[in-house]
């Protein structure tokens, strides 16, 4: 399987299946959010965010593929794109050592534009009842016994094994030309 997609010419359906993954991702991380009733953490927004950006680039590159011209232009979106899943491979990291508990759950997981806007008592009392300010070291929602972190790494990986083959038979190509 390895070999069929290292000697594959046409990257097109690699860039596809890494647009459904991300799409994919997405959409699952804002189901547990808006319908599930999952609220994230600090952490979990920032991993969010790697997604849509990602998303973004992702898009640009399956638009741009079909023109040879762009070759270049989508080796380095493609390299970006990699660069972006190891960012999120960090910061999962960081995400599971809270949630085990190696490392404290410090300012890193906080978010200090909800404790910033609270300015009286009032505010807080409203805060607490909304319940906005969520731990990053306690996971509410397991699948498969591995909480959502974890699936956030595991996807990662296997997100940045796509794109790094995918860079790969574009740089191939870049260089033919």
């Amino acid at each position: 399987m390895i070999k069929s997609l290292l000697s594959t010419s046409n990257n097109v359906p690699l860039i596809r299946i890494i647009l459904i993954s991300i799409t994919g991702i997405i959409i699952c991380f804002l189901t547990i959010q808006y319908i599930g009733g999952y609220p994230p953490c600090h952490l979990c927004m920032q991993e969010q965010r790697i997604y849509y950006c990602g998303f973004i680039i992702a898009i640009t590159i399956n638009l741009s593929c079909q023109n040879r011209r762009y070759h270049n232009i989508n080796f380095y979106l493609m390299l970006m794109l990699s660069l972006l899943m190891i960012l999120n491979i960090i910061i999962s990291v960081i995400h599971i050592g809270i949630e085990w508990g190696i490392w404290k759950n410090s300012a890193i997981c906080t978010d200090k534009s909800k404790i910033e806007s609270i300015t009286s008592t009032k505010d807080l009392l409203t805060q607490i009842g909304k319940d906005l300010i969520h731990s990053c070291n306690k996971s509410k929602l397991y699948i498969l016994n591995l909480s959502l972190v974890w699936w956030n790494l595991i996807l990662s990986f296997s997100l940045l094994y796509m794109t790094s083959i995918a860079t790969y038979n574009l740089f191939k190509k870049t260089n033919e030309h």
